[in-house]
């Protein structure tokens, strides 16, 4: 028998520690034995145990599992036992010690592998990246952008507690993750190459086992900000934007909110000039003032990266082109009168057939430069975010220090919201007074003049309404008001500013509203409505229109007009005589709102004819239109609905797949929904617009012709010559309105509409919905409106809103309460 020393006496107290235990599991086991004794003896025919000998671990850390030996097992003699305990043992000590080892193997991060990297940008993505296959993340502690970057665990550091304790002080409710981790990696430029050293690669805290919802994975890299940048110009939507960074890297954790919030940095710091991380700018504007940047080595412009000098598209014969225009615009309209001094200013987007709209250059006129000396060399040069590229160089003395107008931020704002061309900020002095005849209107509304031809989106018969909004000591605090004032009317190109002047856009410099302007004073002058079709005498009458009687002259809120209103008890109302009822219907309201299903059209054409075509057509229309800008509208527009009608357990309702399962799934599911609302007559906003351009596409090819009642076409005519104005209401889109009426079976009867409604003002049987009507035409008395509807439900909500109200009984109505308290009519001619 040989003697090998394995470990030392008392090695183990832990063993000592756990003898009774053990004397009553092996009672004939020789307890007495010094513990050292049973450790350092073995017999012959026990193997080598010199792979046994003890690790350098704490003793502590050993763990001593008794071996229970039966009767049969155990040898005749105590050394035999002794040899079977001490191997068994000593194994279970190799065991656990093999496993402690492997475990803090498996738990070990790692620090960055060293290198040499091109970029400073290279070398923190480097480190980002492996710091998260290590279970770790890293923030950067210190650095100087063209010298070193210090680069630490994000545990580092430890908590310091700023609140106040006290009674009734908010206490911290959750730990700190600080560990004050030690870990930290420096990345140093020398020669234009950024070295990595690693100068505490150790942590003191274990791996994080999910770091997903870590700020630091939903980082985006310099390269993906770009993308960002360049997709936001050319007008994508952030889900289309986060499939382009999906697609470039499939890792990528961030989802559309982060996108959200970039773009939405991008926008503010665009507005108010505060400087971006982005190599795509030199300076920026600040309420019309530049704050100046290192010219970049490499930019975006117009979409497309380009690398190398920016000067060379900067100064390309387009840029210099509009510089050009832009100074022979500011001479034109100084002549004018538009602009005077150094008041009004123009903008230009830098026009190039190859760039989308959006992603153009931009000249802007410069602040407190006399137009009528106004030359190219004082045209600013922005990016079509803001950031100014080029502005002019500082001139001798007398010369003020170059400065970008005030109105930079309003006109990036006209840019973003309308995808303009060219921005005119006028002063001239009709755009003031029209301002002025009444000071509580809120919008200027002029119809049948032929300059509003010129203006896009409307024709003769068309109603044009231009929003005022009010004067700020400041033009840039004009910025939220013009903003409400756009997104409160998104057909319009203008804005009036009460006692200041306007600002006017499209897709070129060229206008008509300066004319309709002085037209309109002209017309008010001789005493002339330019409001109405006729542009009769200025009046609203409390009786009939064209009657005599004393007047009084009143200001109206609401629209821009003058009004002059009859004292009621010196008129003598006017009434015609009911040829089917031997009733008189009196007319004193100023202006007809009609609803058009059992009013001016019967309903079986809505139900029989124009409801099935859009249920035939909706699959045809939606694979055939399904990229169009329009079409993912109406999608867009569909989704929240659909998703509203499952949370409320609606019949028929389907989920809607996301676009990435393939536009055939999406159409199909679309289509069945689309299907359940027209069957259910559905009164929703998202269905009638889609169906309003189904009907657009039938009404085009004359597959569809509109039909009103044979006494319609003759009311419409004789309201109009008599300068009545006539709106619509209905649940139908307004565009599909415009094509009933436009293509009727008595021809274009549009020419006698001043206006259309649909549910985007409200519901038809809620009050509020024809309170904002009368708002929106301008009528400040809601007894000046007559409403003539066949559902009796709405006439009690227009009757609730102060409107007069009629109930129109046509063949295929619906039936009426009894006795339910309103006057009705078969026929428009009644009235």
């Amino acid at each position: 028998m040989t003697e090998r020393p394995l470990v030392k006496q008392d090695s183990f107290p832990s063993l000592r520690s756990q003898k009774p235990s053990l004397a009553n599991a092996i009672p004939d086991f020789p307890w007495k034995i010094p513990l050292f004794q049973i450790s350092l003896h073995f017999s012959a025919a026990t193997p080598n145990p010199t792979h046994l000998r003890s690790p350098e671990v704490a003793p502590s850390e050993f763990l001593f599992r008794p071996y229970v030996v039966t009767h049969s097992d155990r040898a005749s003699s105590p050394s035999s036992t002794t040899a079977f305990l001490a191997v068994g043992f000593c194994f279970e000590l190799m065991m656990e010690v093999q496993d402690h080892n492997e475990h803090t193997q498996e738990k070990k991060m790692l620090p960055p592998p060293v290198g040499i990297f091109q970029t400073r940008e290279e070398l923190l993505k480097h480190v980002r990246d492996f710091a998260l296959t290590q279970g770790y993340m890293v923030s950067i502690k210190d650095s100087s952008k063209d010298r070193y970057v210090t680069i630490a665990c994000d545990r580092g550091g430890i908590y310091r507690e700023r609140l106040k304790t006290g009674e009734n002080m908010r206490q911290r409710k959750t730990a700190s993750r600080l560990t004050n981790c030690p870990f930290e990696v420096v990345g140093k430029k020398d020669d234009d190459l950024w070295t990595l050293t690693i100068k505490i690669g150790e942590h003191n805290h274990e791996p994080s086992t999910d770091v997903s919802d870590h700020p630091s994975c939903r980082r985006f890299t310099e390269e993906e900000l770009l993308m960002i940048r360049e997709m936001t110009a050319a007008g994508k939507r952030p889900r289309q934007i986060l499939k382009a960074l999906r697609q470039q890297n499939p890792n990528l954790v961030s989802d559309s909110r982060n996108v959200y919030n970039v773009k939405a940095k991008i926008r503010r710091d665009s507005l108010s000039g505060k400087k971006v991380e982005s190599s795509s700018s030199s300076s920026a504007v600040v309420n019309g003032c530049p704050s100046e940047v290192s010219p970049p080595q490499q930019m975006v412009q117009q979409g497309v990266a380009m690398t190398g000098s920016p000067h060379v598209h900067m100064e390309s014969k387009a840029v210099s082109d509009t510089k050009v225009l832009a100074a022979e615009l500011c001479h034109y309209l100084y002549t004018l009168g538009w602009v005077s001094g150094a008041g009004g200013s123009i903008t230009l987007r830098v026009h190039d057939d190859s760039v989308p709209r959006p992603a153009q250059l931009i000249v802007m006129a410069p602040s407190g430069v006399q137009n009528e000396r106004m030359v190219p060399e004082d045209i600013y040069l922005l990016s079509s975010d803001g950031f100014v590229l080029s502005r002019p160089l500082l001139k001798p003395y007398a010369h003020k220090a170059p400065k970008c107008t005030d109105c930079a931020p309003l006109f990036m704002k006209v840019y973003e919201m309308c995808n303009a061309g060219a921005v005119i900020h006028s002063h001239a002095m009709e755009s003031c007074l029209v301002t002025m005849i009444n000071s509580f209107s809120k919008e200027f509304r002029i119809t049948h003049m032929e300059m509003i031809k010129g203006i896009q989106g409307h024709g003769y018969h068309d109603e044009l309404v231009v929003p005022i909004i009010e004067n700020t000591a400041h033009e840039r605090e004009l910025l939220e008001s013009l903003t409400e004032a756009i997104r409160a009317y998104p057909k319009t190109t203008a804005v009036l500013v009460r006692n200041h002047g306007v600002f006017i856009w499209g897709d070129t410099w060229a206008e008509c509203y300066h004319y309709l302007f002085d037209a309109a004073i002209k017309l008010h002058q001789l005493g002339l409505d330019w409001s109405t079709p006729s542009h009769g005498p200025i009046h609203n009458v409390n009786g009939v229109w064209g009657c005599s009687g004393n007047f009084r002259r009143a200001l109206k809120t609401g629209p821009l007009s003058l009004d002059y209103t009859i004292e009621p008890s010196q008129v003598s109302l006017g009434c015609s005589l009911c040829p089917r009822r031997n009733i008189r219907v009196v007319l004193f309201e100023h202006c007809v709102l009609l609803d058009i299903e059992g009013t001016t059209t019967p309903v079986a054409f809505v139900t029989d004819v124009l409801f099935p075509y859009a249920h035939d057509n909706v699959g045809k229309h939606l694979a055939a239109t399904y990229d169009s800008e329009e079409t993912q509208n109406d999608i867009n527009l569909l989704r929240p609905q659909i998703q509203n009608d499952l949370e409320h357990g609606v019949t028929d309702a389907v989920p809607i797949p996301p676009d990435y399962v393939g536009k055939e799934l999406v159409i199909a599911s679309l289509v069945a929904n689309v299907e359940a609302m027209i069957r259910a007559d559905r009164k929703v906003t998202a269905l009638k617009q889609l169906q309003g351009h189904i009907w657009r596409t039938g009404f085009q090819s004359n597959e569809l012709v509109g039909v009103v009642f044979d006494d319609v076409a003759e009311a419409l005519e004789r309201w109009h010559s008599s300068g009545i104005k006539v709106y619509i209401y209905s649940s139908g889109s307004r565009e599909s309105q415009q094509l009933l009426f436009s293509n009727s079976n008595y021809g274009d009867l549009k020419k006698y509409l001043c206006g259309f409604f649909d549910t985007t003002v409200g519901s038809k049987k809620e009050a509020c919905s024809y309170l904002e009507i009368l708002q929106t035409v301008g009528v400040d008395r809601p007894g000046d409106m007559l409403f003539v509807t066949d559902v009796f439900l709405e006439a009690v909500a227009a009757k609730a809103a102060g409107l007069e109200v009629v109930i129109s009984v046509r063949p295929g109505n619906g039936p009426l309460p009894a006795n339910h308290g309103f006057r009705t009519i078969q026929s428009l001619l009644e009235i």
